[in-house]
């Protein structure tokens, strides 16, 4: 695949977006797939967005896809634009975007960016991710320590081997957030898929927990799972592929919705 511009280092990234919500169970991960490649000509082009990973993992007990977005961006004013921009948009005529009914127990959060670093090639090994964030009634000091916190969140990551490592910072919602990406062996073979899962969801994440249990911050939210696509806008920019779906062997690439959401 020709992925351009996504050299690996330190991403210059001040802001993220996260957006967590669930999809009927019935739909396909193919479907699935080409539900977010047909809204993202409408979506990918706007200012400062640097990449997204589309998370998708499987709810049985409650019968559902749970999918979202993993955004980064250049500036908090893009951000924030970026936002305000899918708040208005609408891709079914009188149906703004996160209204959408088929979109279920939605939560969306516009964060500060401490520190964001590929440390292996974005568009071969990003294969799986997760989300975990912690929050606090009280944390005045945690600019300070988040951002001395950074160098040994970011030496852990690659101690561990891992793709990549954001740490991010909501104040006003007294939150803290660390996503974390790593390689399967294999994209087509289900039980190393099972295994980067696996490995990635029972990696301790000490550095940033340190770093949130001195802030008083405690766990709300931890969830690992597939990268089902790739967004890749400063690729697509430079003459390269638009979007990647590592798992397209094994779960079928983009497919057209069989019946109406």
């Amino acid at each position: 695949m020709d992925v351009r511009d996504y050299p690996t280092g330190r991403i210059a990234a001040e802001a993220a977006f996260t957006s967590d919500f669930d999809l009927p169970g019935d739909l396909s991960i193919g479907q699935i797939a080409g539900l977010a490649e047909g809204d993202r000509p409408a979506m990918d082009g706007r200012p400062g967005m640097h990449h997204k990973y589309l998370p998708l993992r499987r709810d049985e007990d409650l019968g559902v896809h749970e999918v979202g977005g993993r955004y980064l961006f250049d500036t908090w004013e893009n951000a924030v634009a970026y936002v305000r921009f899918t708040d208005q948009l609408e891709l079914e005529p009188g149906v703004t975007f996160w209204n959408r009914p088929f979109f279920t127990r939605l939560d969306r959060h516009t964060w500060r960016v401490v520190g964001a670093h590929d440390l292996t090639p974005l568009a071969s090994t990003h294969h799986v991710s997760r989300l975990e964030r912690w929050s606090g009634p009280g944390q005045e000091h945690a600019e300070r320590v988040l951002e001395g916190a950074w160098t040994a969140v970011l030496e852990e990551a690659a101690g561990h081997g891992l793709a990549a490592v954001w740490l991010l910072h909501q104040p006003d919602e007294r939150q803290i957030g660390l996503l974390r990406v790593r390689a399967a062996d294999s994209t087509s073979d289900r039980a190393a898929v099972r295994d980067a899962l696996a490995a990635l969801e029972h990696l301790d994440a000490a550095e940033a927990g340190r770093a949130a249990g001195e802030l008083g911050a405690r766990k709300v939210f931890d969830r690992t799972s597939l990268n089902l696509a790739l967004w890749l806008p400063l690729s697509r920019k430079a003459g390269g592929a638009a979007s990647s779906h590592p798992f397209s062997e094994l779960y079928a690439g983009p497919q057209p919705l069989q019946h109406a959401l």
